[in-house]
């Protein structure tokens, strides 16, 4: 039976004056559960109860609307092996969310004059509540509702001539822009400008100015890089692509579900997805709950909370993250260092957890680990329909202080995630290190699914750039004035990390140039393995790199045992010194089933062994070296089977088995069917009579990766 005896209770039909022992009130309602979590905290700290071994805090269900983030700090924490521990009373459901309801919504009869032909007759117009300022996301019975935006257009000026980004910290702010794009409006300080300038990233930016006349604007925070058209590699003929948009304006207010807020008039005007607006609420808060240790950033030591575990709940309705011009980014400025853009975050923490809990309908990201977090959990949760990401583990900036580890992801359904934030990931490990990440099922991302990140040896170079990437997040007294990739790479704690039996499909949906599950820039000793990768498939005008991938600057990565199965990218887009072994795949893009980032130098001591490659067409090719075969020469390619159905065993495989064994590769691999159960649906377990056993290749069996149901 479920245990519904606790220290305290808490209700929405409780109240903060009563003593909080009863789960429900009694009969004449002078005593019974708390109201708020704020009160069973006070009274916990109070000493009401004795806090001898674990203490439990049930919530009734019911919708709990946060004014403000509820704080938990060391004092609330508990000593040795003990635990406080908030949970749902067994078989409800408690909802916080810091959403607001918008009510006396009314036909805009008097259309301004900027509002689409379109929508006019379809928008609906409502004051915003007292206490609500700017907002970034709005949300109805279905979900987010998308902020108007203007259709791409191209900066110009210096559009394709910009070049590489010159230290200019000026020219990350402004923008020449095409007659009529840009105007000065009068809520300059609503107006946000989306930039997409990569294939890796994008920027959401208020403006600051607009001249109308001049065709420039200024954005009050830098780019991550520059204002030009996106560069597609693949189209030599026309590479150009328009990147840069306006959101929340009325003149991009042209379709269902689209809104737009003015705080100057205070009103928010929304085309609703039905006949009126039902059930509109504004986000109030982006973290609904931190917990918070003592951080010493500039020094050695912290002082973390301990004992935390947050179980059986549901978070919703936060805001998206707003960038400052204090914000240290990680690569390509996908999230922040020490960021409270949460639903739920650790800042300085040890033995906390989060069990069972539902992230779900939120502008921001569901759970982050920040800073010092050590033997932390975050297990058996769904996240689903983020505007940022999944679940962030990050760290200190690269220096001696490594204190972001040993932490569990385990059993976590994530999916739909970077709904607002494409560039967003459903896992992020940066300067985290020693964790294990298993059995979660992530799919439907926009880009990548899991990603491990550190900063690359061109920031350690450059001590003065004032861009937000890494620069300002190198503790530069400890790094002192490092020139190589051995001297940096002590500072590069995302190490020793354990990403094993997860399951990830349809990633890479919104933008290109990344993988399923990535890694750069970390440092050595990373494993992934006996993961299941399938069905990624490119969105279209996307590069693709790969469904792994180790990118720039990254050596010592182990990819091992996993079954990569239809691409339309590579298997694995393999830079550096790392390690491909006794993996299967199967069905790649017939160009590219692995890629080889010969741009970046030969692959020395790189190991492509006790493979299983197979393609399914007549043209498929095994390898695909970016550049000259001679590259692959010090590699070890060996032991592996190669197979392509529906062609004789002795065509070319680009290159072939003989150019390969010229230069001393596949001296004893072979061209034959590998006798997989079934592979074409989905058993990719050796038969007994398979010619793999005699290579040392291991069987695989992809039942046992993704969620674990009903099982420890």
């Amino acid at each position: 039976m479920a245990q519904t005896e606790a220290d305290l209770y808490v209700s929405t039909e409780g109240d903060d004056s009563w003593s909080g022992a009863w789960p429900e009130p009694n009969a004449d309602r002078t005593d019974g559960p708390l109201a708020t979590l704020e009160a069973a905290r006070d009274r916990l700290r109070g000493g009401e109860r004795k806090r001898r071994g674990d203490l439990l805090v049930l919530i009734r269900g019911g919708t709990y609307v946060l004014e403000k983030t509820f704080v938990l700090g060391i004092e609330d924490g508990a000593p040795d092996t003990s635990r406080v521990v908030w949970a749902a009373y067994p078989g409800e459901r408690p909802v916080f969310t810091s959403g607001v309801a918008i009510t006396g919504w009314r036909k805009l009869e008097d259309a301004p004059e900027a509002l689409p032909e379109a929508a006019r007759g379809r928008v609906w117009v409502a004051d915003l509540p007292a206490g609500v300022g700017r907002f970034h996301a709005l949300y109805d019975s279905e979900g987010l509702l998308a902020r108007a935006r203007t259709e791409l257009f191209m900066p110009t000026k210096d559009g394709s001539a910009a070049g590489a980004y010159d230290g200019d910290p000026d020219r990350l702010r402004c923008m020449f822009f095409p007659k009529g794009k840009l105007k000065a409006w009068d809520n300059l300080e609503d107006v946000e400008v989306y930039l997409r300038a990569r294939n890796w990233t994008m920027n959401l930016l208020p403006l600051e100015s607009v001249d109308e006349d001049a065709q420039i604007a200024f954005t009050k925070l830098p780019g991550t890089y520059p204002f030009e058209p996106r560069r597609v590699w693949w189209d030599q003929r026309n590479p150009w692509r328009p990147s840069a948009a306006v959101e929340n304006v009325l003149e991009a207010l042209d379709a269902s579900g689209e809104w737009v807020v003015d705080t100057k008039t205070r009103k928010v005007y929304l085309w609703p997805r039905g006949e009126r607006p039902e059930g509109i609420f504004a986000p109030r808060l982006r973290e609904l709950i931190r917990v918070e240790g003592e951080a010493d950033v500039d020094g050695p030591v912290d002082r973390p909370a301990r004992g935390l575990v947050f179980r059986g709940l549901t978070f919703t309705c936060g805001d998206r993250d707003v960038w400052t011009q204090d914000d240290v980014g990680i690569q390509h400025d996908w999230e922040m260092v020490d960021k409270p853009d949460a639903l739920v975050r650790f800042r300085g923490a040890e033995r906390c957890a989060v069990e069972d809990c539902t992230f779900t309908q939120s502008g921001g990201t569901a759970v982050r680990l920040d800073l010092h977090c050590q033997h932390c959990r975050v297990t058996g949760c769904e996240i689903s329909h983020m505007g940022q990401g999944g679940i962030m583990l990050i760290g200190y900036g690269p220096g001696a202080k490594d204190v972001n580890k040993h932490n569990a992801i385990i059993n976590n359904h994530i999916h739909h995630c970077g709904e607002i934030y494409t560039h967003s990931h459903g896992l992020v490990l940066s300067q985290s290190g020693g964790n294990r990440v298993a059995h979660n099922y992530l799919h439907d991302m926009p880009r990548k699914a899991i990603c491990l990140t550190g900063a690359r040896l061109s920031f350690y170079r450059n001590r003065t750039d004032p861009r937000r990437e890494w620069g300002k997040g190198i503790r530069w007294r400890e790094v002192g004035e490092p020139k190589t990739w051995d001297d940096v790479v002590q500072f590069s704690h995302t190490r020793g990390n354990v990403v094993e039996y997860n399951e990830v499909a349809r990633c890479l949906q919104k933008m290109g140039d990344g993988a399923a599950i990535n890694v750069s820039g970390a440092g050595p000793g990373n494993v992934l393995r006996r993961n299941y990768v399938h069905d990624i498939f490119s969105a279209e005008d996307e590069w693709l790199a790969g469904c792994f991938r180790t990118d720039d600057d990254q050596a010592g990565t182990l990819i091992c045992e996993n079954v990569v199965a239809r691409s339309n990218t590579s298997a694995c887009e393999h830079k550096g010194e790392n390690a491909f072994v006794n993996n299967i795949v199967v069905g790649m893009d017939p160009a590219r089933t692995i890629a080889l980032g010969a741009a970046w130098g030969p692959l020395l001591r790189s190991r492509f062994e006790r493979n299983i490659l197979i393609g399914t067409r007549a043209d498929a090719r095994f390898y695909h070296p970016l550049g000259d075969l001679e590259l692959l020469g010090v590699a070890e390619i060996d032991h592996n089977i190669y197979y392509r159905v529906d062609a004789a065993p002795e065509a070319p495989i680009g290159p072939d088995l003989a150019a390969l064994r010229a230069l001393g590769h596949d001296q004893n691999s072979i061209l034959a069917d590998p006798l997989l159960m079934d592979w074409e649906n989905g058993d990719y377990r050796l038969r007994p009579d398979s010619p793999a056993h005699a290579l040392g290749i291991h069987s695989l069996d992809v039942r046992q990766a993704g969620l674990l149901h009903g099982e420890p």
